[in-house]
């Protein structure tokens, strides 16, 4: 069986890889979430095609992605040091990690939905939701994500988490683990969702705890130069396919969209190794979850000044898909590193993270 301890050099290198890739997948994130496209009524053209490969290409293509790689690498942290007696202990983590967090957001996004309904904010944000207020509707909105959509990510991670005992007697036996996969890979064949749980999203998390148990010192170990490029290779042939997919040239099954979508991750995650160097990650990388959390309302400004500001031509269609893309990036990153600098306490609290934390922290719980 394949050993799974590895050093304490190899956990930073780890630790430090997912920082920058959990970055990079931010921004594929923030891509998927920018609306300009719908706020343009436009003839096609070629301006207009261009932009739409583009979004194409990393909201849909690369970034597709991007969601699962969180559902994996969530899986595979917590199941790294994974025993019985830690359920509580990473409960308890998760509590201020994810619940905290989840709770506190779904309020702003309540009041930002308030806001957006009953003042002139409508006329600089584009593509939120207004509220009708009422019992139902606060309920869905605080527990539910009802106003918050990009939430439906954190809603089915702490449903996981709460299913860890389950998990872990379905990895109990190697043998027993690795036949679940296929049947978790299934589940999208029966239904879309579940109790407002992605069901396509399950079998990249226990994939993620299932190499997390058995295989971790494959993940965190640096691949050879050879491995590496041909990791390369493969992902960017998984890419053309998935693009002809997008544009109905070819027909994938959504079992093997799914299977697509884990040997493109995995593919990404190895092909990576060449450009990780020794050199520590940047300190604004660590910040992706916090950017995760607030890029919706940025962007839905971005997004609106410029449709206000510039005119409604199909070139300015494609530099607002790429510029508020870019964009918000930047000034979401600089807001959240501001705000855990001037404002640590809340910081915590906001976003479930230690006052003081580093990229590569290896005693994560």
């Amino acid at each position: 069986m394949t050993k799974n301890n590895p050093t304490t050099v190899n956990l930073n290198y780890f630790w430090k890889k997912k920082t920058i890739l959990s970055f990079a997948a931010i921004l594929f994130i923030v891509a998927i979430h920018n609306s300009a496209t719908n706020q343009y009524q436009i003839t096609e053209d070629l301006f207009t095609n261009t932009t739409w490969f583009i979004r194409n290409l990393f909201a849909y293509g690369i970034g597709s992605i991007a969601v699962p790689f969180f559902f994996f690498i969530s899986g595979l942290t917590f199941f790294r040091n994974y025993k019985p007696k830690l359920y509580k202990q990473k409960m308890i983590s998760r509590i201020n990690t994810l619940l905290i967090p989840y709770l506190i957001w779904n309020l702003v996004g309540i009041i930002f939905a308030i806001l957006y309904t009953f003042t002139p904010l409508s006329n600089i944000i584009s593509g939120r939701e207004q509220i009708v207020l009422n019992p139902e509707n606060i309920f869905q909105g605080i527990f539910f994500y009802k106003y918050n959509y990009h939430f439906w990510f954190m809603y089915s991670l702490i449903v996981f988490v709460i299913l860890t005992p389950f998990f872990h007697i379905l990895l109990s036996k190697k043998w027993l683990g690795i036949t679940f996969i296929p049947i978790f890979l299934c589940l999208p064949l029966i239904s879309d969702s579940f109790l407002h749980i992605s069901l396509s999203s399950i079998v990249f998390y226990y994939l993620g705890c299932f190499i997390g148990r058995y295989y971790l010192e494959i993940f965190t170990t640096k691949k050879s130069l050879l491995f590496s490029v041909l990791s390369g290779i493969t992902a960017l042939l998984l890419l053309i396919i998935k693009m002809l997919s997008i544009y109905h040239i070819i027909t994938l099954p959504t079992v093997i969209s799914q299977l697509l979508l884990i040997i493109l991750l995995l593919a990404i995650w190895f092909f990576a190794d060449i450009f990780i160097t020794k050199r520590k990650a940047p300190k604004f990388t660590d910040e992706f979850f916090p950017v995760y959390t607030i890029h919706p309302y940025i962007i839905a400004v971005i997004v609106k000044i410029i449709i206000l500001i510039a005119p409604h031509t199909s070139y300015m269609l494609l530099i607002n898909e790429v510029f508020s893309t870019i964009l918000t990036m930047i000034i979401t990153t600089a807001c959240v590193y501001c705000w855990h600098k001037v404002l640590p306490k809340t910081y915590s609290i906001f976003f479930g993270r230690p006052i003081h934390h580093q990229n590569n922290n290896t005693n994560i719980v």
